[in-house]
C-alpha cells in the first residue's frame, strides 16, 4: 500500500513538473516547421537541405534533433519537388514572398495552436531551446523570438501562435513579406539569448559554398 502511495505521489510530481515546464515533448498542441523554400542562389543552386555533416543531411540533422516537439511538417513551394521526402509537406498558398509565405500556410492548415519555426540551413538547432522558448509563452503570447548580443532579433527559430493568422495576411496583401515588421506589429516577446542557456550556434545558417567549407573544416 505505501508503495502505491509512493508511486502516485512521483507520477503526480512529474506531471506537474511537466506541466509547469511546458515540455514539448507531453504537448499536442505545438508542431515544428522547417522551411524548404528559397532558391539556393547563394549556394549555386545546391539545396541547403541535402548538403552533408557528420554523414547526415543538414534536413536529417535537424529532424532527428526536434523529433520530440510535435509533428514536424516542411514547408515547400512545389510539394512535385519533393514528393520522394517521407514527411508531411505543405505548400505555399503564396508563392515566391519568402519566409511569411510558408508560415501563414502552415499556421492556416495544421491543427496545432502554435508552430516552431525554423530553416533547412540551421542545422545546430536543438530541442531544448523549443522547449525553452515554449516555457516563456504567456496567454497572450502572439510569437516569441530571441535575440543575440548586439540587440538583432531572429524570427527564425521561434515559436508563432495561430492567433497571427489575420496580421500575417493583412502584411501578405499589403505586400510587406518581412518578418521583422511583422515581429513588430505583433508585439512579440524578445528573450535576450544571453539570459538563456543557450549559444549563438543554435541560429547559425549556412547560405554559401565558403560558409559551408568552413564548417567542414573544424
Amino acid at each position: 500500500m505505501k508503495y502505491k502511495k509512493t508511486v502516485k505521489v512521483i507520477l503526480t510530481l512529474t506531471v506537474f513538473i511537466l506541466y509547469e515546464r511546458k515540455d514539448t515533448s507531453m504537448i499536442s498542441n505545438l508542431a515544428t516547421l522547417i522551411l524548404m523554400g528559397g532558391q539556393n542562389k547563394r549556394m549555386n543552386g545546391q539545396h541547403k537541405a541535402f548538403l552533408k555533416l557528420h554523414e547526415k543531411s543538414f534536413l536529417d540533422q535537424i529532424i532527428t534533433s526536434l523529433k520530440s516537439c510535435g509533428p514536424i511538417y516542411l514547408s515547400v513551394n512545389d510539394k512535385s519537388l519533393y514528393s520522394h521526402l517521407p514527411y508531411p509537406l505543405i505548400e505555399d498558398c503564396y508563392k515566391e514572398i519568402g519566409p511569411i509565405g510558408g508560415i501563414y500556410s502552415t499556421l492556416l492548415k495544421v491543427p496545432s495552436d502554435y508552430v516552431f519555426v525554423t530553416a533547412c540551413d540551421m542545422p545546430f538547432m536543438e530541442a531544448e531551446f523549443v522547449n525553452y522558448l515554449y516555457s516563456q509563452l504567456e496567454p497572450d503570447t502572439s510569437c516569441i523570438v530571441v535575440s543575440d548580443s548586439s540587440g538583432r532579433f531572429y524570427p527564425l527559430g521561434g515559436i508563432y501562435s495561430k492567433t497571427m493568422l489575420p496580421l500575417i495576411k493583412e502584411q501578405i496583401e499589403n505586400e510587406n513579406y518581412r518578418l521583422g515588421a511583422l515581429l513588430k506589429r505583433a508585439g512579440a516577446k524578445i528573450v535576450p539569448l544571453n539570459e538563456t542557456p543557450f549559444s549563438e550556434k543554435l541560429l547559425r545558417n549556412i547560405n554559401t559554398p565558403k560558409e559551408y567549407e568552413a564548417l567542414l573544416e573544424k
